[in-house]
């Protein structure tokens, strides 16, 4: 039986990953820094990035690794120390990755990497492709030194994989968790000028990906995570009130870009900037979305 690991697994994304791999005939191996168990059918496997300790020798028949740790961008204030968790707990992790796996007889066939759409230009008029230079702040910054150490795992002739996600709709983390009080309450507004795009993509979308990376040998590269429709701050406040089954504001109301400046410091540039990412890659390569369009991604998630 093929084994997969994760890191990250106890994420948004990683939790929903376990629960469909279970469905599938894999060893599941899940990184943690709780130590070694076995719980549900899933093998937790002790590692301490910060003392740089981790061993997978034991892992049998070692098909896929799938890497989706990193300290929350959004997690706390950016302050000195925290961006240094957040550069360090992605490069860190994947360079220790990285010394366990050259060292395997028998290597991995796949090494798949989470990424982000923060690593592009914000505010561009034309969607980004895959192929496009990184933007200049702290975030692409970032990104940019990630992926450079994941793609140090293509001289061991593993395919290497590296999903560039944009805004992930859930209602169990992410944006939607935070903004679902807000527009509750009928509070919900577009921030600052409410033109910066957002580029998103629903969470059941973003785990069939990374199964088709995993199931698909030829699926390799860098692609960006995104729907096919992306929409405005105002758009997007809109369709959420919408959804939700709340009435919009007049178009002329919006939250002051000042007052989210005061609010969230250095993450104000998560909310206040655009990312038009585009989407065509991934369409190219077969990939169809169950949600293409924002009003049915969170008239599935608001149904439920």
């Amino acid at each position: 039986m093929k084994s997969i690991l994760i890191t990250g697994g106890t994420g948004l994304i990683g939790k929903k990953l376990i629960n469909e791999l279970k469905k599938k005939k894999y060893n599941i191996y899940v990184l943690t820094r709780r130590g070694s168990y076995v719980e549900d059918n899933v093998n937790y496997l002790e590692w301490k990035p910060d003392e740089s300790k981790l061993d997978v020798t034991g892992i049998t028949n070692l098909f896929s690794i799938i890497h989706l740790a990193g300290e929350s961008i959004n997690g706390s204030r950016w302050t000195k120390n925290y961006k240094k968790q957040i550069l360090e707990s992605r490069v860190l992790t994947t360079r220790l990755l990285f010394q366990n796996i050259k060292n395997l007889e028998n290597k991995p066939k796949s090494f798949i990497s989470a990424s982000a759409t923060g690593y592009y230009r914000v505010d561009t008029n034309s969607p980004q492709k895959e192929s496009d230079p990184p933007g200049d702040g702290f975030l692409s910054g970032v990104v940019s030194s990630w992926e450079d150490e994941v793609l140090i795992f293509k001289s061991l002739g593993i395919n290497t994989t590296i999903l560039r996600i944009g805004l992930v709709l859930s209602k169990e983390g992410g944006i939607l968790k935070s903004l679902y009080p807000i527009f509750k309450f009928f509070l919900g507004v577009p921030v600052g000028s409410g033109k910066q795009m957002m580029s998103w993509i629903h969470e059941d979308d973003m785990i069939d990906i990374i199964l088709k990376s995993i199931e698909e040998q030829s699926f390799t590269g860098i692609f960006n995570c995104v729907a096919p429709e992306k929409v405005t701050n105002k758009k997007f406040s809109r369709i959420l009130a919408k959804s939700l089954g709340r009435f919009s504001y007049p178009k002329f109301i919006k939250a002051p870009s000042i007052i989210i400046k005061l609010l969230f410091g250095g993450q104000s540039v998560l909310i206040l900037n655009g990312l038009n990412v585009s989407s065509k890659k991934i369409l190219k390569s077969n990939f169809n979305f169950k949600y293409p369009k924002l009003s049915l991604a969170l008239k599935a998630l608001y149904k439920k």
